[in-house]
């Protein structure tokens, strides 16, 4: 999938460390959200 710059991230989920899943759509009621992808080298 390709996004582009300034478009709406898709809704998705993910779980915490501890265990929790998360929702970008619950996040999102309770204000702005900072998406950060960080790629793992090795």
């Amino acid at each position: 999938m390709t996004l582009k710059l300034l478009s709406p991230a898709p809704n998705f989920t993910l779980q915490t460390v501890e265990g929790e899943q998360v929702t970008l759509s619950e996040v999102l009621k309770g204000g702005n959200a900072l998406l950060v992808f960080l790629r793992h080298l090795g």
